[in-house]
Formats: C-alpha cells, structure tokens, sequence
C-alpha cells in the first residue's frame, strides 16, 4: 500500500495569550470610560470670588500679617533707649523694657523735647496722663490675629448651612455610562429634592436666601473691622488713614508715611525708679526701629479693607438682582432644553412653558447646582437632566424607575450623599462586555478541546 502521509498536527493557538489579550483591551476601554463620567457633582461651592476674598483670602493674609509683626517684634529689637553712662546693662534693658510698655503718649509743644512725643509712666499724676493718646504699636499682633479669626465666622457659618440647604449628588460610575443615564439618575434625584422642599418664595429657595444673608454678614464685618481700626490708626487732622497715606505720597518726603501717635518713630520716656522709698526720674530718648514695617502693613490693611468693602457691595448687588430676576433662570433652560426630544411632551415647548418651568419648578437653587454642574465640563450631563426634568414635571415619564436605586455614600464632611452606580449596557447582555472579535463557535469548540488535552 502507498505510505500516506501522516496529517499534521493543528497549530496551537494561543489563547491564554490571546484571552489576556483581550480583557487587557477590555479593561482599557472600561477605564476610559470610567474616567468619562466618573463625576462627583455636589453643591460643595456656590461662592463667588469675591466670598473666597472674604472667606478664605482675607483671614490667611491677616493671619500672616500678624505672624510676621510677631515675629519681627520678637527678633528686632522694638525699641533702642539712649541711656545715661552709670546705666549698668541691667539698667539699661530695665529702662528699654519700662518705655516699650507704656501706651500713654503725649505730644508736647514743638519747643519742648525737640518735637519728640513724650512716653509717660505709670508713676506720672493723672493730669498729664489724661492729656496723652494710647499707643498701637505693641498689640499689632493680637489686632491682626484677632481680625483673622472675627472675618472667619461668616465663611463657618456659610459651610455649616450649606450642609443643611445644599444640594448634594454623588455619581459614580462603577462601570462606565453615557451622559443620557447619568442625567436620567440626576434628574430623578432632583425631582425628589424639588418636592421636598418647603422655601421656595419668588422662586427663591432658602439656600439662596441664606447665601444672600452670608453676604451682608461679610459686609458688616469687614465694615466694623475698618470702622474700628481707623480712628486708632489715623491723626487728629486727618479724616482717614488712608488719606493721611495719599497725602505723605503726594508730599514726596523721604518717609512716605508720617509718624503717627499709634506708630511713633522716637519718643522720649519718662519714668521713676525708687531707691528707699526715693523716687528718682529719668527722662530717656528712645527709638522704635520696627515700627515703620508695622505702619506700612496697616496702611496695606487698611486698603485691602477698602477694596473688599467695595467688592463685596458690588458683589451683592449682583446676586441678589441674579436671584431675583427670573429672566437669567429661563435663559439657562432655553440653552440646556432637548427641545428635538420633547416633540411628543403633553405640554408644548413655548416661551410660557418654559418660564413657568424654569420659575415655578427649578427654582434658583437647582438652576445654580446645574450651572455649577455645567462648569464642570459636564454639559451634556446637564442638558439630559434638564430635559428629563421636563418629562418628569409634565407627566411624560415616570419619576422613579423601576432598577438601578441610588445608595447612599458617606460624603466627607460626614453628609450621606445619594449615589447612582451604573451597570455597562453593551451588548446583548448586561453587566458584560461585548466581544471584541468575532468568534467561530466550531474553533472555539476545537480551542476548547486542544486546551483539555
């Protein structure tokens, strides 16, 4: 009989190989899509930049404002006195210490002392100390550290109410989801959010309300701060600090800012030391090195103060006319309304309609967690909400579907926030992946049989 050849072995295929292969290719596209719409969106800030400057900004500049004079009067010497030849150097830091601590000064008649304003003691008769006016310079440091802490409070009190008030929505998109289920998930919870309300006055709800009250408590504080630090840091003759700084600039002098009874550059102290019983008085000429760096920050303030006075006025000016105007809420749904998708709505799609709508059912709270959503690059998002909101408002779907019930997660300020988990729809099947090459279901059989040999 003729030799018939043996026939050759199959190739082996590779498919382990080929199967890592695969769900490495799988895995990419899930995070590609994870990172697409894993988005955490929550009213976690509405404020402007203007509440940053008086929040955030503000108290952080003061505070380092008052580190630093600290510092400066812990390691620079404050004061220098010039003293009398017999001083023995206890003397001498006993009479530097005594002069530093007196806050009673006096300004004598030009032909007395030079000029110099007179520092007096506490040993001095009441007559001439009621004549004097209280020094500023050694309490720069708790002033400013104070003022920190005081231009706080509003900014606490804006967080500790917007935990209350706010909106708050967590997605998380374990598995991937397009924009159209992301904002179905939205919409729902915000229906639910809109029914539980209970401010809603002129479509204003009470987060918008309290934001408005934040506002005019960062007014009046800053206002009371100015109010209070002007008289102290300002001459007799001048009707500000501020102007008594434009007018030593304008004067073109060698020092920019004249010394002033709160920041005086030199003095001249007096003081009694007794020895058995038998007072003795020195009369000391001294100076205050640091005291130029300490007027200069306060003039820096000062201004800073001034600005943010006005920045905060225009500022709320602006919200509350935003707020109140139901012209910018209609404007926003116009934009974000898939009007091509309502052509089967109950209620038609017209000018009153979406008023109403946007008024009445929105509100300024869900219209600025939208728009806050939107800068988030998020606006498709948004769009699916807005018009999934109109469906569920006018009777076109139902306002909770039947799978997929948000959770809750635990957010960090301890708020449990609703969250949406998403399962991948690809395919025929849900929660798995579609293949990515086809498959001949007689080579698999054969691939299966290789690999159980």
């Amino acid at each position: 009989m003729p030799h018939r050849p043996s026939p050759s072995p199959p190739a082996k295929l590779d498919i382990i190989g080929s199967q890592k292969h695969i769900s490495t290719y799988t895995n990419g596209l899930l995070a590609a899509g994870n990172n697409l719409y894993n988005t955490k969106m929550a009213l976690a800030s509405r404020e402007s930049w203007v509440d940053a400057l008086n929040g955030r900004w503000t108290p952080l500049l003061f505070l380092v404002f008052g580190v630093v004079s600290w510092i400066g009067q812990i390691y620079i010497a404050p004061i220098a006195c010039n003293t009398p030849v017999e001083f023995t150097a206890a003397m001498s830091r006993y009479s530097s210490y005594r002069c530093y601590m007196e806050t009673n000064l006096a300004r004598p008649h030009p032909r007395d002392n030079f000029g110099i304003p007179m520092i007096y003691s506490d040993t001095q008769d009441d007559k001439s100390k009621s004549s004097g006016e209280r020094t500023l310079y050694q309490y720069i440091p708790l002033i400013l550290i104070l003022q920190a802490l005081f231009l706080r409070i509003p900014y606490i009190l804006w967080k500790l109410g917007q935990d209350k008030l706010g909106i708050h929505f967590t997605v998380t998109s374990a598995n991937g989801e397009n924009s159209q289920s992301v904002g179905r998930r939205l919409a729902i919870y915000l229906d639910q959010w809109i029914q539980s309300r209970n401010v809603n006055v002129l479509s204003v709800g009470s987060l918008t309300i309290f934001h408005c009250f934040v506002k005019l408590l960062y007014f009046v504080s800053v206002s009371v701060h100015l109010g209070v630090l002007d008289p102290l840091l300002k001459a007799e003759n001048q009707t500000s600090f501020g102007s008594q700084v434009l007018a030593n600039i304008q004067e073109k002098k060698y020092r920019f800012f004249s010394t002033s009874p709160a920041f005086p550059r030199q003095i001249m102290c007096t003081y009694d030391i007794h020895f058995l019983n038998a007072p003795q008085r020195f009369t000391l000429q001294c100076v205050l090195p640091f005291n130029p760096y300490l007027e200069q920050i306060m003039a820096v303030v000062w201004w800073w103060l001034i600005f943010l006075i006005a920045a905060t006025i225009a500022d709320g000016i602006l919200y509350f006319f935003g707020a109140l105007l139901p012209y910018f809420r209609v404007w926003f749904v116009q934009s974000n309304l898939l009007k091509t998708d309502l052509a089967n709505s109950k209620q038609a799609v017209n000018e009153r309609s979406i008023s109403r709508f946007a008024n009445d059912t929105l509100g300024e709270d869900v219209i600025v967690f939208l728009k806050q959503t939107q800068e988030n690059d998020n606006g498709c998002i948004v769009m699916e909400t807005v018009t999934e909101l109109w469906r569920i408002s006018h009777g076109d779907v139902q306002s909770q579907p039947a799978h997929a019930p948000c959770s809750q997660q635990q957010g960090t300020s301890g708020t449990a926030y609703p969250t949406a988990p998403f399962p991948i729809q690809t395919g025929s099947s849900q929660g798995q992946p579609e293949a990515l090459y086809p498959v001949n279901p007689e080579s698999s059989w054969e691939n299966e049989k290789m690999l159980q040999q």
